[in-house]
C-alpha cells in the first residue's frame, strides 16, 4: 500500500479544527451542498488529503455508506484508527444550523455508532461562518486554545497546497469521480 503523508503541524484544538476548515472550505464556492472528509492520526496530523462529496442533496444514507467505506478503505492498515476523522459540510444558505444539518449528524451519529476506536465531528461551513455541529472530543482537543504560531504555519499551507491542489471530487449527481453514493 501506498505510504499515506503526513501533515507536519497537528491540529491541537478544536479552534484549530474550524480554521483549518475556514482555510479549505474557503477555496472555492460550490453551487451544491458538499460532504467533505478528512482523517488526523492519534498525534492530531493530517493524513492524505481532503475529500469531498458533492452533489449530495439531502442526508443520504448511501452516500454516507460510501463515505464508510472510503473511511474503512484509509483506515485499513490501521493508521487512523485511534485517529480523528472530520467532516466538514458546506451548503449554499445561512450560518445558522438547519434541520437538514441536523439530521446529517444523526446520520453520520448512526454510521459511526458502533466504532470502537477512533472519533468524529461536523462542522457546517455556510454564510460565511464555519460552526461545530458536532464539536471535537474536548478530552482530545482542546474546545479554546489556539497554538502560538503565524496562521501560514498553523494551517500548514505547503502542505495543503501540495496534497489538495487539483483533487477530484466525486460529483454524485453527474455520475462522477471515485466515489459514488450508490457503490456497493
Amino acid at each position: 500500500m501506498t505510504q499515506i503523508v503526513r501533515s507536519t503541524v497537528p491540529t491541537a484544538s478544536a479552534a484549530e479544527l474550524s480554521l483549518w476548515w475556514a482555510e479549505v472550505m474557503s477555496e472555492e464556492r460550490l453551487p451544491d451542498l458538499t460532504l467533505a472528509m478528512l482523517w488526523l492520526d492519534s498525534s492530531g496530523h493530517r493524513l492524505g488529503r481532503c475529500l469531498r462529496l458533492t452533489g449530495v442533496r439531502k442526508p443520504d444514507v448511501q452516500a454516507a455508506e460510501a463515505v464508510l467505506r472510503v473511511h474503512r478503505a484509509v483506515t485499513a492498515d490501521g493508521v487512523a484508527d485511534e485517529g480523528h476523522l472530520a467532516f466538514a459540510l458546506c451548503r449554499p444558505g445561512g450560518a445558522d444550523v438547519t434541520a437538514a444539518d441536523e439530521e446529517w449528524a444523526d446520520v453520520l451519529d448512526a454510521l459511526f455508532a458502533d466504532r470502537d476506536e477512533g472519533t468524529w465531528s461536523l462542522h457546517l461551513a455556510a454564510g460565511g461562518w464555519i460552526t461545530p455541529i458536532v464539536r471535537p472530543p474536548a478530552t482530545r482537543f482542546d474546545p479554546h486554545r489556539v497554538a502560538l504560531r503565524p496562521p501560514g504555519e498553523l494551517l500548514d499551507r505547503g502542505w495543503l497546497l501540495d496534497q489538495d491542489s487539483g483533487h477530484d471530487d466525486a460529483a454524485a449527481r453527474h455520475g462522477q469521480g471515485p466515489v459514488q453514493p450508490g457503490d456497493r
